[in-house]
């Protein structure tokens, strides 16, 4: 049974949330659990595992799941959920999840049916995530993009960008578990079988598979409601930003674009997309958050004119366009960080809870060149000092 129960919470006037770990400071989301429903589009339900049987409320911008929660999204709609700072869990129509773990060191979900994608831009290696399927345990420990459908007897597993294990936590810990690289998709079928740690039928691992190349143009509506997802989001950092100067790391709430948005601690982040977030309006006064191919121009609901978007792009397959399309001064690097690694770049942190609002520019910032210092440089008329902007804390 379905009781048309709406769990909304106004973003910012929280108050309290008692065991669910979230509570708002102005306008910035202070969580210590994953599974904060961040965008509903259509009809988007939850069961509270300590609910009355099988009632169902809806579900919408500030739902907490709990450990034990299912969300289920109805035909035709979407669904996105928080995991840790700068990572997405997004859901598809027809799709049901539940949350087994939404503590942040040890996120655990399921897939009971439809399809998902794990769009993760920082993350722990010693606390990674976990996605159960009805065919086995998929651990990721590295930034990454991944798309997950389970097909009745089957699930695909899409790695377009990062990698993934095929094991447990656990698994993975042992060195037991088999790594999916970039490109590859796979297709899970169930039946463990004994075998040797890293092979396919190992302890723990799903088996048999099917390990095969993957096909980097073929799109859906979902991959595509994904990435504009994936714009819009930059694009609320980057707009609030332009109005408050600096904003102090983790979730913050946009109330023009009504979601929250990632703010990096550090100076800039690169998302597995390829979009940029940052913490400090001097670091992209110029940043483009928008995806331009030729005369295309895509905004956050999706539309476009012009030169059609490539499959490859709006499958997260291809970020290097996007680098180039949004910023083209910056060439492809390893995502989430100018130096190689996942997280967080640059010298110049963001906003504190206390001190002044500017903050120092980064010597290896992209907006550098030679002879210039490393300080970035505002467009005519233009201050390149940011506003004092709005104080929170992220715990």
């Amino acid at each position: 049974m379905i009781r048309n129960r709406v769990f909304l919470t106004v973003p910012v006037s929280f108050l309290l949330a008692l065991g669910l770990g979230v509570i708002a400071n102005a306008q910035y989301l202070i969580s210590t659990k994953a599974g904060f429903v961040n965008r509903v589009e259509g009809e988007v339900y939850i069961l509270r595992a300590d609910g009355e049987g099988d009632e169902k409320g809806r579900a919408s911008l500030g739902t907490q799941m709990r450990a034990g929660d299912r969300l289920s999204v109805a035909a035709n709609g979407f669904a996105e959920t928080l995991l840790n700072p700068g990572s997405y869990l997004r859901l598809s129509e027809n799709t049901e999840v539940r949350a087994v773990s939404v503590d942040l060191n040890s996120v655990r979900f399921e897939l009971i049916k439809g399809s998902v994608i794990a769009e993760i831009g920082q993350i722990d290696k010693k606390a990674p995530i976990e996605i159960l399927t009805p065919q086995g345990a998929l651990t990721i420990a590295k930034a990454g993009l991944h798309r997950i459908d389970a097909k009745g007897s089957a699930t695909l597993v899409s790695v377009r960008q990062g990698e993934i294990h095929l094991g447990t936590p656990s698994d993975f810990a042992a060195n037991q578990s088999l790594k999916i690289k970039r490109g590859k998709v796979v297709t899970l079928t169930g039946s463990t079988q004994p075998g040797q740690p890293g092979a396919p039928g190992s302890p723990g691992l799903p088996g048999p598979l099917d390990v095969a190349k993957l096909d980097k143009d073929a799109v859906d509506k979902f991959d595509t409601w994904s990435f504009d997802r994936a714009q819009a989001l930059t694009q609320a950092n980057v707009k609030a930003l332009s109005r408050t100067g600096v904003l102090t790391a983790g979730w913050y709430y946009d109330p023009f674009f009504r979601f929250y948005t990632f703010v990096p601690s550090r100076s800039w982040f690169w998302s597995p997309y390829g979009f940029g977030f940052f913490n400090n309006y001097r670091d992209c006064y110029d940043y483009t958050p928008y995806y331009y191919s030729g005369s295309s121009y895509r905004n956050q609901v999706g539309t476009s004119t012009g030169a059609t978007v490539s499959p490859r792009v709006v499958s997260g397959n291809d970020r290097s366009a996007v680098s180039r399309a949004t910023d083209r001064r910056l060439g492809d690097t390893g995502f989430g960080s100018r130096s190689g690694g996942f997280g967080n770049s640059g010298a110049s942190g963001g906003g504190s809870s206390s001190g002044g609002g500017s903050s120092s520019p980064s010597t290896s910032s992209p907006r550098s060149s030679p002879g210039n210092s490393g300080a970035p440089h505002a467009p005519a008329g233009r201050s390149s000092a940011p506003m004092s902007g709005p104080r929170g804390r992220i715990q």
